[in-house]
Formats: C-alpha cells, structure tokens, sequence
C-alpha cells in the first residue's frame, strides 16, 4: 500500500471524526432533540454534552443560603428571585434545598463497578460509593429498586462538585424511624439478634441493623436462670421507651411473651392430662415454681410433688433451671396454673356402683351397723352408702338394745333414692 493510499484513508477519518463531533454539538443536539417527544427525546447523547458533574455556577447571579444557579439565560436572576420570592410568601421549603444527615426515598437510576446514582427528585442525582457499602446493601441496589439514602456530603461541602449519599445509613435511619414511632403503640414486635451482655445488667439486641438495649429484667417472662444463655440467639422484640439523653431504644422480650399468654392457656387448658416438662425458675416451703410452654409459669404444691422430687426439695436441692416433668392440674387465671407430679386417684361414687347393681327390688343385703339411734339403726349397706332401718320396720318381737356398733345385720333395700343420697330398709 503506498503513502498517498494511507494519507487519503486517515484524512478520510478524520473528516469522518470530526463530522461527527460537529452532529454532537451541544446546539445541534438541543435542535434534533427539540422537536422530539418524550419518548424519543435521546438523554444519552443530551447527557454527554451537559455533563452535571462539570456545570459551574454562574457567578454573576446573586444568591441566598450559598444556594447556586448555573443558568447562563438573560433571565436567570430574574427568575431565581421570583421562586425566591414564591417561597418566602408561601412558607414553602424548596424542594432543591437538601442537607447532609437528611435522608430521601429515590429509586436506584444506575449500577456500575464502583458506584451507584440514585434518583431523590432533586436537579442532581446521589451518587453511592459501593466500597464503603456492605455486601448485603450491595445486592439490594438494583435500576429501578427503591431504596433509602442518606446524605453525606451535599455539593456546598463536597469538592468533587456533585452529592454523596450512603444507602446504609439511609436504611438504619429509616428503620430507626419506623421502631420508633412503633414505641407509641406497643404491639409491633422485630426479629432481634443478642449480640452482647453487660453481665448481670443486660443485652446489647441488633434489630435489623439498628442497636437496642434490653434490660436483664426485661429478657423473660421470669429471670433467666443462666443469663448468657441467650447470647447469640434470636428473639422477637418489642420496642419499649427511648432514652434520648443516651440516643438508646429500649425493647423487651417479656413483652411479646405476654401477648403470648392468652393463647397458650387456651391451648393447654384442651390438653391438661398429658405430661410436660419445663424448667424451674424457683421454690418456697409451700411449693416449687415452674416455666413452661416458652411464657407460662405454674406452681406445684409440696402436696403435689412425686417422692423424688420431694426428697430433693426437703433436701433444697431443687435449682433454678432444672429441668421438670409434670401435668396441669387446674388453670385458674392467666397468671395462676397449678401443676401436679401426683396422678389423680379416680373417684367412685358409691351411690352409682349400689344403683348398678341392685335394680330390682326388695333385695336381701347384709348391713353393718354404724351407729343406733332412739329412732332407728343406721347401716352401711355397701362401701360408702349408709341406710337407716327406723323402727317402724322393727318386729315386736325384735330387741333392739341387743344391737352393737359393727353388728352384722341381714336387711332387704327396698328402694334406692339416688337424688337424694337415700336407701329405704327393712328388715
């Protein structure tokens, strides 16, 4: 190829070149895209001749608050005082005036490598160093997402010219706010991770990013038997008060296990004869305290403790978190259950066994006598059931004061009144 040939192809690309440079023109692009719709309106090519990150404010217009105008229009001042002016007689706050620490909803605009521009409704985007973002925060920035941002930097105190903003400080703000305003009613409860302990004082609890303090009084429904036991476990939390003086939110375990309450009396008020375990939270002469059923607390009566268990209370061996095997034996309240190791004794009532068995009468017995009365003998004519033979069924013949206490009688029922507990006899 000789030189004339390549010296004509390079000069062809550079008429190429700067023939398109030309059609990008900052007023040849405003021509092509003025007669545009929306639609085809071409913000990229709009974008790259009118770069925000390099506009320099007009320095001939006079502003307030360090606010700036990069309009280079004859009417620019004109127009800042006329909004100036709309915004002092109206008490409006301009929506362009944001500060570093606020934190806005904006909808996620563009992802690369190293950072991400968020879109908050304002004349700039935010822009999002990724480096200093975790990874979890990281996968949540997709285009379109919305997504809380927090401002770190506005343009007044930032030298690269453009905002600065921090998507995981904007969440934690957010949910800050949410848990805060949930104090004012009380029954919101959140996932909580324990994440430290002051020992004997409380617990350091991560809520969703946010830390909260939880006092050791506050971590059950009872006090906790080893107190670092839940140490790097979950809970559910509800948000209590919070201390502003500190800038700590208080939330509570107990809480939230006392809206469990009335649900699980229910529950096991349908099932009481099957046994359960539970551990102990303490004892007293009369009895030993029990939890159960994560947020139930019940008593067994010294009455009501099996042989082994007894041995070791008389011997004050039972401990706080021990572990204990029981049933519920009456469920008077919320608040007041009585358990029992003592399998209930069936009673049998004598007087359905004696209506059993005798259903036609007069039918000869034999009684024993119980006690001899001027008006008659009372005898007990099966286990548990007493007659009285008056003397009206006496023989002339028969000699009553020849009758002693456990005498055994022969006597015929004649009738068994069950309603009202009674048996007729005679003799």
């Amino acid at each position: 190829m000789s030189k004339d040939t390549q010296k004509t192809r390079i000069s062809n690309s550079k008429e190429e070149f700067n023939q398109e440079v030309k059609l990008k023109t900052k007023e040849n692009l405003f021509k092509i895209n003025s007669n545009q719709p929306l639609s085809e309106f071409n913000w990229e090519d709009h974008g790259s001749v009118c770069p925000s990150n390099t506009r320099k404010p007009n320095p001939h217009i006079k502003t307030k608050n360090g606010e700036k105008v990069y309009s280079r229009e004859k009417y620019a001042q004109q127009l800042y005082d006329l909004m100036d002016q709309f915004y002092n007689d109206s008490k409006i706050e301009p929506t362009f005036n944001i500060k570093a620490g606020e934190t806005h909803v904006g909808k996620v605009y563009a992802v690369d490598l190293d950072w991400c521009s968020i879109d908050i409704g304002y004349r700039e985007f935010v822009y999002v160093d990724l480096s200093r973002e975790s990874s979890n925060t990281r996968a949540k920035l997709l285009p379109g997402e919305l997504i809380s941002v927090q401002i770190s930097n506005d343009t007044r105190s930032n030298k690269r010219g453009f905002i600065l903003g921090s998507v995981e400080a904007g969440i934690k703000a957010a949910i800050t706010r949410e848990i805060l305003e949930s104090i004012e009613d009380g029954n919101t409860a959140y996932v909580g991770e324990v994440t430290g302990i002051i020992p004997n004082g409380g617990y350091f609890v991560n809520v969703q990013g946010v830390d909260c303090f939880m006092p050791g009084s506050l971590a059950g429904i009872n006090k906790l038997a080893e107190f670092e036991s839940i140490l790097n476990t979950q809970m559910y939390v509800v948000p209590m008060s919070y201390s502003a003086e500190r800038g700590t939110i208080i939330v509570s375990h107990r809480k939230y296990l006392q809206a469990l309450i009335p649900n699980k009396v229910e529950e096991v008020s349908a099932s009481m004869d099957i046994v359960r375990t539970g551990n102990v939270t303490g004892s007293a002469k009369y009895g030993v305290f029990v939890e159960f059923e994560d947020c139930l607390t019940g008593m067994i009566h010294v009455n009501d403790l099996d042989p082994e268990t007894t041995n070791k209370h008389r011997a004050r061996e039972i401990k706080p978190g021990d572990e204990i095997s029981f049933k519920i034996k009456e469920v008077i309240s919320n608040t007041k259950i009585m358990l029992t190791q003592v399998e209930k004794e069936e009673i049998i009532d004598p007087w359905k066994l004696i209506a059993e068995k005798y259903t036609s009468f007069p039918v000869e017995v034999q009684g024993v006598v119980k006690s001899i009365k001027d008006y008659g003998v009372f005898l007990d004519v099966c286990d548990g059931v007493v007659g009285l033979l008056h003397v009206s069924e006496f023989p002339e013949e028969f000699d009553k004061e020849s009758i002693e206490k456990n005498d055994k009688i022969t006597v015929k029922i004649t009738r068994i009144d069950i309603d009202t507990r009674k048996v007729f006899l005679q003799l």
